[in-house]
């Protein structure tokens, strides 16, 4: 048992400050309220929601504010006997009903599920419990009118019983629970400040409140007892005391602990209580910032634990944070810190808590003296500790831990009333221990708490000094959130700015030195915090510490025995454990693997510490690791197993393109294909196409290379083809095609689907030859091949406008991907059929497999792919006049893009895609409920956005954007704002579109479509606009907007022309084939 079992029997005194002070409590605007009926903010006033499923949805998503449910579990929360029907639809309603009452974006969804956007002042519970987190710091630091002001602020939340209005369930049990504990907390608050300021008249009824909760309460009975004796009431004070005890007795056979029996024969006495010791803790010299949460969770853990140890590397403030949890507890407990730093020998530690607890040869209590027999030093600190509550706080005890553990079980071994709280950057490993690893800091923004640390650091030294919140928030990322590290950066601030520093924290052990000499000796520089726990190392976890170094995101014990099992270095799994004891790495479960990281500034120090002889031994490994690693994902990226490969290269992804740099360096080309094929694809994957860009020069320069495997080499040059073919390199794409076809006729065992796809790309596309290709590659016997087949037929289909067999093939090539456990080739076959009934006026099917898609591609953690899929499926709802649904999901795009998922994503350009994708299907939405104005704006916005023009090369999407964005603005009478952007239309189509590589009938047809609508309504060029309408029929032109759909127009036509010269063109068109319709097509948009 910790100290919360004692700390309420003594009499809490505070120190006394009733100075007027400034409490920041703006009026409270609360959007959503659980505490009494479950409401929000409708019309200024907090309303009632309607509907038992739709309060139950509020309060499960209220309850965990910012943070995701999954769909499973808000199923489970709104329907807990059984579900529903048709679950999905069945939440969805409940969504739509939220939705309509909930402030705008308060409640958006994702693939992850459904959160709530809201601050904590904005929900009334955590409203409340800020209040309580403020008022205990208030109380702690002596500004009790403070603590109960907020305490009041905190209780007006209240405006009846909470989940009185819910079903039975879970739901309303955590929703009770918590605000219990938060009312709870308010008492115990409240008591304890009036009792601090000797209000017994105030403390009375709070105290009989909670008294009558639980009869067993020790600390609930002292605190009446305590305000009845000072109230002059003693009797009744000695008469709770006696109910008590009885009730202890009838109930666990227990008596009152210690302290209680000690407050009674005080009243007995009628002698004032005592106020409790404080020794070795000082007075903190600035606020706390960031570390409410670790406070609370540290002080929690001591209820239940006999021992707390603190534990993380040095420069994370377990100093500070000890102190402060001692000020805070030493108001209601004796308090004892000792620090142990300056200890050398472990037969001092007994010594150094005896001296700081004034004992002297003869034995002595605290508050008390004893008998006057000499004893041993350890037998006087044992009885010296027993019989009264305690917490003793041990400080740095890293560098003795072995002889601290063991004095520490001794002594709580003698003292079933002592608490232990100690700071240590390694575990003592007792049973009775819990250890609280500290994390670093969050950095995240200018209010995150490691930058508000910084920026309250650096005022100090220089008042007037402004910040960048972008630099400041890089710095503090750079420097891991590590509180010492970001204090040194801020004294910095007196001679450089921000700027100035993160240019130089490349040499940071230099830079973060320390002038204040109040600091000790081992935290005036960066490097000092590093050097004490190093040197605390066995020499073996100083080897495998400097030989891991080289890995940049972490790494498992696998790689690290790969890497570091070598020369003096027998166990790598029993040295890391020691670096994890030391708080030198951190472990973190990832996709069902245990891995390590370590701090960028235990990296650097690492980097010193590498030996120069083995340095090239740690190198070859390293590339050895990459290399295996690199050759399994390649292996498994078409295999049931590609999900987890995916995962597998996510984690080790920075590890794997230093291995890149370095063997392209170093000019080991095997290598370096070999990590390139992997990492290409999955950037490829991820849309992070710049990437591979970027490598294609070194790889494509390079010399050829003969010692790697099929596979790897193979899907390198696909995918470096792919991607110069379509940035207009032809000089280096000629090169890597002569190289591609040369691999495919020396490599028998390229993996059948990969083959397949290397030999269309470096075969001709017109012809005969792709069909036979086609032909047999559909009826071939490896599934991977015909899976393949059919995607790349599907496609052709597509572009030539015969959707119907495209579908098809689409929809058996998704098949085979499934029975393979092909997600990406699923989740491309999705997409592929998205596309099919999205341009062909099926929006209804379009957005269930868009939505599959999205799915699929979120299992990949293809996250800014997935989000794209979901605007996709918007703006078929859209099309299907669904607008709402649309509306809505396209918010939750939105909301994620801003948000970001991925440390891996797309490239820029993507994104811009994404958002103009995202405001088109906005402008959709405005024209169908008609804010005409609004709509044509947005249009044209989203062709701003994505960067439409001539100059440069035009991704299909846009140019279906901009066909969709003149659509629009010529049906609502606009032609004449759009027509710059017509021009650019025509060329962007005769350039991409108009040539034999690449003809999409389908796609022309909308441009066609839209400049021929132009040229109708604008009066440029009826005759050729007419033709140009009825031949955008002909193709299947895409309409995936509505906007865009070619009947539209054709009426709109009509109603300028007449309905004889429309239906003669049609008519006209009629008998042509679709070769000839493009040639008529491109043969027009150069006239």
């Amino acid at each position: 048992m910790g100290p919360c079992r004692h700390t309420h029997l003594r009499c809490r005194s505070v120190p006394l400050d009733t100075r007027a002070v400034d409490v920041d409590a703006p009026a409270v605007r609360i959007d959503v309220g659980v505490l009494g009926p479950v409401s929000t903010r409708v019309d200024g006033q907090l309303v009632s929601i309607p509907g038992a499923r739709a309060r139950a949805l509020l309060v499960a998503l209220a309850c965990a504010p910012g943070h995701s449910r999954s769909v499973g579990a808000l199923l489970d929360d709104v329907w807990p006997d059984a579900p529903p029907r048709a679950p999905k639809n069945a939440l969805q309603t409940q969504v739509s009903r939220l939705r309509a009452v909930l402030p705008p974006n308060t409640l958006v969804s994702s693939p992850a599920g459904y959160r709530l956007v809201l601050t904590p002042e904005q929900l009334d519970l955590t409203c409340a419990e800020t209040r309580v987190g403020q008022a205990r710091g208030h109380l702690a630091s002596g500004n009790v009118d403070a603590a109960l002001d907020l305490v009041g602020q905190a209780r007006a939340l209240w405006r009846g019983e909470p989940a009185s209005d819910l079903p039975e369930g879970t739901v309303g049990d955590d929703l009770k629970a918590r605000a219990d504990a938060a009312s709870d907390a308010l008492d115990a608050i409240e008591i304890e400040a009036l009792l601090g300021l000797r209000d017994f008249e105030r403390a009375l009824a709070p105290a009989r409140r909670v008294a009558a909760r639980d009869a067993l309460d020790e600390r609930a009975a002292a605190d009446l007892m305590r305000c009845l004796h000072g109230l002059g009431r003693s009797n009744e004070a000695l008469a709770v005391f006696a109910e008590l005890r009885e009730n202890l007795a009838d109930r666990l056979g227990t008596d009152p602990s210690p302290m209680l029996v000690d407050l009674n024969a005080e009243i007995l006495s009628a002698s004032v209580p005592r106020t409790p010791v404080a020794v070795g803790l000082r007075a903190a010299p600035n606020v706390l910032i960031g570390r409410e949460r670790d406070i609370a969770a540290i002080e929690s853990l001591m209820t239940r634990a006999r021992v707390t140890t603190i534990v993380g590397p040095g420069g994370s403030g377990k100093t500070r944070l000890a102190h402060e949890i001692g000020s805070r507890a030493s108001s209601s407990v004796p308090v004892v810190l000792v620090e142990l730093a300056s200890l050398r020998r472990g037969q001092d530690v007994v010594a150094a808590i005896s001296g700081t607890l004034g004992l002297s040869e003869t034995d002595l209590k605290i508050g008390g003296i004893g008998g006057g027999r000499v004893r041993t030093a350890g037998e006087r600190l044992r009885e010296a500790l027993s019989g009264r509550a305690v917490v003793l706080i041990l400080d740095n005890c890293e560098h003795l831990i072995d002889d601290v553990a063991e004095i520490v079980d001794e002594l709580i071994g003698a003292s079933a009333s002592l608490t232990v709280l100690a700071t240590s950057r390694s575990p003592m490993s007792i049973t009775s221990e819990s250890a609280y690893p500290l994390p670093p800091l969050v950095a995240g923004g200018i209010d995150s708490p490691a930058a508000q640390l910084f920026v309250s650091r650096a005022r100090a030294v220089r008042p007037a000094a402004s910040f960048d919140p972008i630099e400041v928030d890089r710095l503090c990322r750079t420097l891991d959130g590590l509180p010492l590290a970001i204090e040194l950066a801020a004294a910095r601030v007196r001679t450089l700015t921000v700027a100035d520093i993160n240019a130089r924290l490349e040499h940071r052990f230099a830079l973060l030195r320390s002038t204040d000499r109040t600091r000790p000796v081992r935290h005036r520089t960066l490097h000092a915090v590093i050097e004490w726990s190093w040197n605390l190392l066995e020499p073996p976890q100083q080897r495998t510490l400097a030989r891991l170094c080289r890995f940049p995101a972490g790494f498992t014990v696998d790689a690290a025995e790969r890497v570091a099992g070598f020369a003096g270095v027998d166990d790598v799994a029993d040295a890391l454990d020691g670096l994890v004891n030391q708080s030198l790495l951190t472990v973190v479960d990832e996709n069902e693997h245990v891995r390590y990281h370590m701090l960028e500034t235990v990296r650097e120090f690492g980097e010193e510490q590498l030996r120069e002889d083995e340095a090239a031994e740690v190198g070859a490994r390293l590339l050895g690791w990459g290399t295996a690693v690199a050759r399994t994902a390649v292996a498994g990226f078409r295999t049931p197993d590609q999900v987890s490969v995916i995962r597998m290269l996510e984690a080790d992804h920075d590890n794997l393109v230093d291995v890149l740099r370095h063997a392209v360096d170093d000019e080991r080309w095997s290598q370096a294909y070999t990590v390139f094929a992997a990492l290409a694809f999955f950037w490829s994957l991820r849309g992070a196409h710049t990437e591979v860009l970027n490598w294609a020069p070194r790889m494509s320069d390079a010399p050829a290379v003969v010692n790697v495997d099929d596979d790897s080499l193979v899907l390198a040059h696909v995918v470096l083809l792919a991607h110069v073919g379509r940035g207009g390199q032809i000089r280096d794409a000629a090169r890597i095609r002569t190289r591609l076809r040369r691999s495919l006729r020396a490599r028998s065992g390229v993996e059948p689907g990969l083959r397949f796809v290397a030999e269309v790309l470096v075969g001709r596309t017109d012809g005969r030859g792709l069909p036979r290709r086609l032909a047999y590659a559909v009826r071939a016997d490896e599934p991977a091949r015909r899976c393949a087949a059919r995607m790349v037929r599907a496609g052709l289909a597509e572009n030539f406008g015969y959707l119907h067999l495209a579908a098809r093939d689409a929809d058996v090539a998704y098949a085979l991907a499934v029975d393979r456990g092909d997600t990406w080739a699923a989740a491309s076959a999705s997409q592929s059929l998205g596309s099919i009934h999205g341009q062909s006026g099926r929006a209804d099917l379009a957005v269930s497999h868009y939505a599959r898609a999205a799915d699929l591609l979120w299992r990949l953690h293809s996250f800014d792919e997935s989000a794209q899929m979901r605007g996709f499926a918007g703006a078929a709802l859209i099309a299907d006049g669904r607008i709402a649904e649309g509306r809505t999901l396209i918010d939750d795009v939105a909301a994620m893009s801003v948000d970001g998922e991925s440390s891996i994503s797309s490239d820029a350009d993507q994104q811009d895609q994404r958002l103009a994708s995202i405001t088109a299907t906005r402008a959709e939405a405005d024209l169908a409920e008609g804010n005409i104005e609004s709509g044509l704006a947005l249009y044209r916005r989203s062709t701003e956005i994505a960067g439409f023009s001539a100059d440069v090369p035009t991704d299909p999407y846009l140019t279906l954007l901009a066909a969709a964005s003149v659509a629009a603005h010529v049906l609502h009478g606009a032609a004449g704002r759009i027509a710059d952007t017509v021009v650019v239309l025509t060329e962007v189509a005769l350039r991409r579109l108009g040539t034999n590589e690449f003809r999409d009938l389908p796609q022309l047809g909308s441009v066609a479509c839209a400049v021929g609508s132009f040229d109708v309504h604008s009066g440029r060029d009826p005759g050729r606009g007419v033709e140009l309408l009825a031949l955008s029929v002909k193709v299947h032109a895409r309409h995936d907007y509505s906007t865009m759909r070619p009947q539209l127009h054709l009426d709109a036509a009509r109603r300028v022309l007449g309905d004889a010269v429309v239906d003669d063109q049609v008519a006209r068109v009629a008998k042509t084939t679709r070769t000839e319709a493009l040639e008529g097509i491109l043969e027009l948009l150069r006239s």
